[in-house]
């Protein structure tokens, strides 16, 4: 007999793919009804009794390489989504690979990927931050057939079968957004870069651009936009706010490091006299929000994009099913209001 698939179940039931899934794996919440008449589909069509006999017969091991930086805690937290995700369908013959590399080592990104393009994995879950590289990567698991999904930052040159992550350009028009309310038109701006991390980050640039497209629409001032890329020593970060001459700011972080920031900008200027917006719930930023030295924070969910990353490969190599290209993630943004209530 032949086997009946999701998305043929979806169909007679009169729901969606996602639904079918959750009912059939236990995930999420879906009403009894529903529920019942799905796994009468399915139990009729012979769908749970043959995909676990075809991966038991085939003894089948679905090898799934995760290509990560390995530096802060943010990408610690989009690791154990994965894993998270990954545990559920051990069953299934799914396992993990991960090749973690050094972002401010170009070359360090390049010999992991090669590790793990020779490990002949079935799927690959990548953050690109490296695009020129990144880019080099996809064009040899394109030829070799290999599906991939970006997390985090997408390259417009490839064909993954997924990315999962923000509109890049959209969280820094937001960002714009945020900073300017409430202030006067033409308020002076700074956008501060970390060169060891940032310089070679296309994120980071789209989340600038985003920012200066706000600007560009409202009729507000570029001119008084101050771009700059310092370094990661606290000390000359203190020195570098001692020197600016205008003491009144709205300060803008494209990444994670918005804290480091804070601190050494309330260590010199008054707490009224700036407003920041930064990146990632982080625990050094969530303390950041809570004394009142960060304003705003856009959280990215990195819980959640490594979850939907095994989830999609799981769906399209195991499943046989059909995934979205694009997930993005929503704009969250965490105040000192309704922090207490973020998912991370």
């Amino acid at each position: 007999m032949k086997r009946i698939t999701i998305k043929e179940i979806a169909k007679k039931a009169g729901v969606s793919v996602g639904t079918v899934d959750r009912v059939l794996h236990n995930r999420g919440e879906v009403a009894e009804k529903t529920k019942k008449l799905v796994k009468q589909i399915a139990k009729e069509g012979n769908y749970s009794t043959n995909v676990f006999a075809r991966n038991l017969k085939l003894n089948k091991t679905h090898r799934f390489a995760i290509i990560l930086p390995q530096d802060n805690e943010y990408w610690k937290i989009q690791r154990f989504g994965i894993e998270t995700a990954a545990a559920e369908f051990a069953a299934l013959g799914v396992e993990l690979d991960f090749y973690t590399f050094d972002r401010q080592n170009q070359d360090s990104f390049v010999k992991q990927s090669d590790l793990a393009l020779q490990s002949d994995p079935d799927g690959v879950v990548m953050a690109p931050l490296l695009e020129k590289e990144a880019s080099d990567i996809c064009s040899q698991l394109d030829s070799s057939q290999i599906p991939y999904v970006f997390v985090d930052s997408n390259l417009e040159s490839a064909k993954p079968l997924a990315f999962i992550g923000q509109d890049s350009v959209q969280s820094g028009y937001l960002a714009a957004k945020l900073l300017n309310i409430g202030h006067p038109p033409n308020c002076h701006s700074l956008i501060i870069k970390f060169r060891d991390f940032d310089s070679i980050n296309k994120t980071i640039d789209e989340r600038i651009e985003g920012f200066r497209k706000y600007y560009q629409e409202h009729q507000l001032d570029e001119a008084g936009i101050r771009e700059v890329e310092l370094g990661l020593d606290e000390a000359a970060l203190k020195k570098w706010f001692e020197s600016v001459n205008d003491k009144e700011a709205l300060i803008f972080v494209p990444n994670s490091r918005s804290h480091q920031v804070a601190k050494q900008a309330a260590s010199v200027w008054s707490a009224r006299s700036y407003r920041l917006i930064g990146y990632d719930l982080v625990s050094k930023n969530l303390e950041g929000l809570e004394d009142g030295k960060i304003e705003f924070i856009i959280h990215q969910n990195p819980k959640t994009q490594g979850v939907l990353s095994i989830q999609t490969l799981y769906r399209h190599l195991i499943l046989n099913a059909e995934v979205r290209n694009t997930q993005f993630m929503p704009l969250d943004i965490l105040t000192r209001e309704n922090v207490a209530f973020a998912d991370n």
